[in-house]
């Protein structure tokens, strides 16, 4: 089962599925750039469509995932909008909100907490695990990742903005979410989430990085 929604990016939420999900602060991605990303990666897929190859729908996935880094490789730039999430307090209220969720909403896996972005791997197949065998999974007793973000962004946002002596947007209304295909494919992705101050250039070594986690049951 899976549940498909959209702003300005399409996206799949597969009932009990892992997710990589990246999220980042007003003004980090402007929109004028989000629609270049876009129209870059319409258009290659555009030219998969016309050839109609083998494998089509793998080639799609892997220039989803050429998109995603992307958007990755423009949020490391620092190049736009604010860094409020290099001050400590600031991270500490996001990584607060994080954990929070921790055991509800999905199990926490891992997250690093960028200066302008935040990465998160989550499971979500632990709401699952109280259903009974025979029980349908419905809004009632399944909290889709959107909703759980909404109330992770809102809750931060409002303590941010508050410490920060400011009003007005905090988060970008997009969340970039990908689901975890395999095992294999998991771990790359938290240490992908591990390695980004490194790849930054922030630190030598991602323990050194204050802001990230990496869960002891992975």
């Amino acid at each position: 089962m899976k549940i498909e929604y959209a702003r300005n990016l399409p996206h799949l939420q597969y009932v009990g599925a892992t997710f990589f999900v990246t999220f980042c602060l007003k003004g980090s991605l402007p929109a004028a750039v989000v629609q270049q990303l876009i129209a870059e990666r319409d258009r290659a897929i555009k030219v998969l469509k016309e050839k109609n190859t083998e494998g089509f729908s793998e080639e799609v996935y892997k220039e989803q995932k050429r998109y995603f880094a992307r958007i990755e490789r423009t949020l490391d730039s620092g190049q736009y909008g604010h860094d409020w999430l290099k001050e400590p307090a600031v991270a500490e209220i996001v990584s607060k909100r994080l954990r929070d969720a921790d055991g509800t909403g999905y199990e926490l896996l891992a997250y690093c907490i960028m200066p302008n972005h935040v990465h998160l791997v989550v499971d979500s197949a632990i709401q699952l695990d109280t259903l009974q065998p025979e029980e349908e999974v419905s809004s009632a007793n399944y909290r889709q990742l959107y909703q759980t973000l909404k109330v992770i962004k809102g809750g931060s946002a409002f303590e941010a903005n508050k410490l920060l002596w400011r009003t007005g947007p905090f988060w970008q209304p997009e969340s970039y979410d990908h689901y975890v295909r395999d095992p294999d494919e998991l771990k790359r992705i938290i240490n992908y989430t591990l390695q980004n101050p490194v790849k930054a250039g922030l630190v030598n070594d991602w323990q050194d990085w204050p802001y990230t986690y990496l869960s002891e049951r992975v």
